[in-house]
């Protein structure tokens, strides 16, 4: 840890068991009568996963176009993650490790982001009981320019807090998205699971 200047912490599913979410946001998207389209969301992730355009303009520009339905960008930001943040308010908190993991980064002097695939990242936290101080910088990819694992948006991360790759460490639940993302830009990856927890952080 000697070398760790930065650790970037991915959201969903590292910070908190996003355990039986999908199936939740599924029961919601049927009572609005939208399951069509939560599908095209899911498809256009995937076709787009790892492409970089820009900036969020043209990413949205890309995002949108592609799911071939009238209203996609309303719904997404009108119901779809409205819908998500009252979900994660109630039936979800941030994992107990967090707290004193990030405290003790904090007195190390490192610093910490937060950084997930979708936007309303503040507001994610905040429903999860994310004390937003714990953290010095929040970001996401559409507002970066592209979805993990963009190797751009990873540097771009690392340019805003003026750290280098190789003094950033990369904590999330996917290798084909965080630690994809993060061995292309040229930094470290560490993989965590419901099932565990960066102790090793702390030492």
């Amino acid at each position: 840890m000697a070398e760790i200047k930065a650790v970037i912490f991915d959201l969903d599913g590292t910070l908190y068991d996003k355990s039986r979410l999908p199936l939740r946001l599924v029961a919601r998207q049927i009572l609005h009568g939208k399951l069509i389209m939560l599908k095209r969301e899911r498809s256009v992730r995937k076709l787009l996963k790892g492409k970089y355009f820009g900036d969020k303009d043209r990413f949205e520009e890309a995002f949108f176009s592609h799911f071939k339905r009238k209203n996609a960008k309303e719904w997404f930001y009108g119901t779809y993650m409205p819908d998500t943040i009252k979900i994660l308010k109630k039936h979800y908190h941030i994992a107990p490790w967090v707290e004193d993991c990030l405290k003790s980064l904090h007195d190390k002097g490192v610093k910490i982001a937060v950084f997930s695939d979708y936007g309303y990242v503040e507001e994610k936290l905040e429903a999860l009981g994310f004390d937003l101080k714990w953290a010095d910088y929040l970001f996401d990819a559409p507002s970066l320019g592209g979805l993990k694992p963009s190797k751009e948006t990873f540097l771009k991360i690392c340019s805003t807090m003026d750290v280098s790759p190789q003094n950033c460490l990369m904590v999330g639940d996917r290798d084909d998205t965080d630690g994809a993302g993060a061995n292309a830009a040229g930094m470290r990856f560490m993989k965590v699971t419901k099932a565990s927890e960066p102790s090793e952080l702390e030492g």
